[in-house]
């Protein structure tokens, strides 16, 4: 089976090893560009399954539009949270001077 963009694989190997992906890009005759229920990253091929279905997605295409198409297909899709930003609390200046030492004699 032949690696082409919109190809629906299986992550073997690695943190995301069993979940879906596909193909967004091949950069290489080893690399490819994968996006979906994984993080967007460069993959080896030999860590991938590729399975018979192909999701019709443009090459280089964005996060929103594979998981778009996933959900065209009814492939399960994990939502991926977005890290919320701290607020950085105000902390009270410190007042020169105003803090006491204790003398140890």
């Amino acid at each position: 089976m032949s690696l082409e963009v919109g190809r629906l694989c299986v992550k073997l190997a690695g943190r995301d090893s069993g979940n879906n992906c596909v193909i967004v890009d091949v950069v290489d005759k080893n690399h490819v560009l994968i996006d979906g229920n994984v993080r967007r990253r460069k993959c080896n091929i030999t860590h991938l399954m590729p399975l018979d279905k192909i999701l019709g997605i443009k090459k280089n295409a964005s996060t929103e539009e594979v998981l778009s198409a996933f959900e065209k297909e009814q492939i399960p899709v994990s939502k991926k949270e977005k890290k919320k930003e701290k607020k950085s609390e105000a902390k009270p200046a410190k007042k020169k001077g105003s803090v006491k030492k204790s003398g140890s004699n």
